[in-house]
């Protein structure tokens, strides 16, 4: 390899003689070729080696276009190494990166390299160089290079399609590939030069190829009878222009990936001006009829109630709506990307603090991010509910995740989320089972079923976990609290619902009483004060006899609602006409009503009903029934804009229910609602896909496989 490139033999710091060469003026003329800046004043300067022309004339040395050529080998060269350099680094960052690369991309790379030796060999020991075998040769070769370049490339736009990430290894890779091929290129073009012009020795010091500083025959010999060599002069013109070209293949494809990798950014990031209206409450009655509607369209809905209205996870991020009007206050878009799972496949893709000023979710890492999780691997984002604002991002797992109003726990390490500072991180043992939101400042790490109590009526259901909690600023201090209500099991006997709902920092437990009939009492309480959180409000609001807690009717309602005393004998899956609620406390009044009195969302039945007009025509409707049986929300679908007629639309047996567990809700209406601040948001699924072309492989990204949810806001009255 050479001491240093070309541009430094012709570098301001190269003498301008050396010891027994020819000296020349100051004003040394640039050499001639007048297409490549190389031709200078012609003053003073011999232009000629012992070489002529065809017509007799000294021939010019050196050849026409060999310091340009020089120039692009030592920038390709460069470029090639920079490059080279960044895409091991970006390598370490990757897991598995071989599959990135298409594997007609090592055959072409292999070719190319081949063909460079190939050719390089043909022009260095064939006397005869016929013109247009060595441009075949040259463009077959750099062909193969551009078009490794252009499968890199792809393989970076479908990797990109796929995931929603964009791997800069790929697109430093295909600038690596450019910069070969410009290096392999130039190379063979120097030595047919050299054997086309100069007819000299390889390695000569006249020899165009050479990797040294180039130097010229003066026509003297040496005192051994060799000939003597100067160096040659260029001016700084010219310098600068062969500096130039050494830089400009890094200048070029660097700026070409920065401005793709700046262009080509999977995130759109919208916060809004000014924040989110904090002083609505959750409505404490119905609107008979829908203020507003929207739609949105996505394979999946998640809907939660931030502390400035609802806010939604779709497929391309989240966004919050403004509750007076449906606009959009705020996103965060990542597009074709995955939201990943929690601790279990139950737990809510997007979690709110108990305040609601904070909302977290977990964007899925594609399996080639080099972690310690591997395909586990996640990113974890906390916004600022009222701004979306990221106030915490950090690289995880799709282990729990839980939030309180001033901190969260990622996985087994907890941060602040005013200063993003770690705060600790839990014991190896210990076994934390939640995800969700927790309690103002306090942490859920496990929940456990028990077994029926001895005391409790065999006849009925008395569904309890024992939950183990912790203060946020000391793990160590847990506390391990027994009858928590729980979801009912899916049937009787059963032990398959180890979970409860955590409602703005409460919960629901049994006292170890019971009424006069002999049935299990409950209360409510702060996790907070279960967690003996120093200066937590330590006090109960009394919820009477019940079986369990209705997690999904807690959870879209904002509320603890407990279901009534239920005979073990009875289904309730059976039977959506009767009541799924007995009592209902509101954590913003902090107030505990029957359910029939309740007239918001709580003890309401959310679904399709068929309605007939008075000429005989049906419709369909979307209604909200509160539990007090007032007549609630009625909003018309109009007829041909869903994709079945209103009485395929309709609930069974025309008859809305009141929320059951989360993996029933689904299936059993396409109508569901969800309580924010300012709002009932009340969400239709309008269209079907067809899972048959949608449900396995990239496809199911695409619109044709997006139903749509027509979002309709229900304004009420506010205490």
């Amino acid at each position: 390899m050479p001491s240093a490139p070309d541009a430094d033999e012709n570098s301001p710091d190269q003498p301008d003689t050396q010891p027994g060469t020819a000296t020349s003026s100051d004003k040394t003329p640039s050499l001639p070729d007048t297409s490549e800046a190389e031709e200078g004043t012609g003053r003073d300067v011999p232009e000629a080696d012992q070489a002529t022309t065809s017509a007799g004339e000294e021939a010019p040395f050196p050849p026409r276009g060999t310091l340009t050529l020089r120039a692009l080998r030592w920038g390709g060269l460069i470029d090639a190494v920079v490059l080279g350099v960044t895409a091991l680094v970006l390598r370490r960052e990757l897991k598995e990166a071989g599959s990135l690369i298409p594997d007609e991309a090592f055959t072409m790379t292999g070719l190319m390299i081949f063909g460079g030796v190939l050719v390089w060999l043909f022009l260095s020991f064939r006397k005869k160089k016929r013109p247009i075998l060595v441009t075949i040769m040259i463009t077959v070769m750099a062909a193969l290079g551009m078009a490794t370049a252009a499968s890199l490339t792809l393989a970076w736009w479908n990797t990109y399609q796929e995931t929603g990430f964009s791997v800069l290894f790929l697109l430093v890779l295909a600038g690596v590939a450019l910069s070969a091929t410009l290096f392999l290129s130039v190379g063979p073009l120097l030595h047919y030069l050299r054997m086309r012009t100069t007819a000299v020795g390889i390695g000569d010091p006249d020899d165009p190829s050479r990797w040294r500083r180039l130097q010229r025959k003066t026509g003297e010999k040496t005192n051994k009878g060799l000939p003597r060599y100067e160096s040659i002069r260029v001016p700084r013109r010219t310098r600068t222009y062969l500096m130039a070209m050494v830089i400009a293949p890094v200048l070029m494809l660097g700026s070409a990936l920065a401005g793709t990798w700046a262009l080509v950014n999977p995130v759109h990031h919208v916060m809004a001006t000014p924040p989110a209206d904090t002083s609505l409450a959750p409505p404490t009655s119905l609107a008979p009829t829908a203020t507003w509607s929207t739609e949105i369209s996505s394979t999946e809905l998640t809907t939660v109630a931030g502390a400035g209205g609802p806010i939604f996870l779709t497929d391309d991020g989240v966004m919050a709506l403004s509750p007076k009007g449906g606009s959009v206050l705020w996103s965060y878009s990542r597009k074709h990307t995955t939201v990943a799972p929690n601790s279990y496949s139950d737990s809510r893709r997007l979690i709110t603090s108990p305040d609601g000023k904070y909302v977290a979710t977990r964007i899925q890492l594609p399996a080639f991010v080099a972690s310690p999780q591997g395909s586990e691997a996640a990113i974890t984002l906390v916004f600022d509910a009222l701004t979306g604002r990221i106030v915490f991002e950090r690289q995880s797992t799709n282990g729990n995740l839980q939030l309180t109003d001033s901190a969260v726990l990622d996985g087994d390490t907890a941060f602040s989320l005013t200063d993003r500072s770690q705060m600790w991180t839990l014991p190896e043992n210990s076994d934390v089972s939640y995800s969700g939101p927790a309690g103002h400042a306090s942490f859920i790490l496990k929940s456990s079923e028990e077994p029926p109590s001895e005391d409790a009526p065999t006849s009925v259901y008395r569904s309890t976990v024992t939950t183990t909690v912790f203060p946020q600023n000391n793990p160590t201090a847990e506390v391990e609290v027994q009858n928590i209500l729980s979801e009912l099991p899916s049937e009787p006997n059963a032990f398959d619902n180890p979970f409860s709902s955590f409602i703005n920092g409460w919960a629901a437990r049994y006292t170890g009483e019971a009424d006069s009939s002999g049935n299990p009492v409950a209360e409510v309480i702060s996790l907070d004060a279960l967690a003996k959180v120093d200066g937590a409000d330590t006090k109960t609001f009394p919820l009477g006899a019940t079986s369990g807690i209705n997690t999904e009717a807690s959870r879209v309602s904002g509320s603890i609602v407990t279901y009534p005393i239920i005979n073990r004998e009875v289904n309730i899956h059976d039977h959506p006409e009767k009541s799924r609620s007995e009592a209902v406390f509101d954590p913003v009044t902090r107030t505990v009503t029957p359910v029939s009195q309740d007239r918001s969302l709580a003890g309401a039945s959310t679904g399709l009903v068929e309605v007939t007009a008075d000429d005989g025509s049906t419709s369909a409707a979307l209604v909200i029934r509160p539990g007090d049986g007032s007549p609630g929300t009625t909003i018309p679908i109009t007829p041909g804009s869903t994709y079945q007629p209103p009485q395929e639309l309709a609930d069974k047996e025309n008859t809305p229910a009141q929320p059951l567990i989360p993996q029933d809700t689904d299936s059993e209406s396409r109508a569901r609602a969800v309580r924010t601040p300012g709002a009932v948001i009340a969400i239709l699924k309008a269209t079907r896909t067809s899972y048959a072309d949608c449900s396995v492989g990239p496809s199911n990204r695409d619109q044709r496989c997006r139903t749509t949810y027509r979002i309709f806001g229900v304004t009420g009255g506010q205490k």
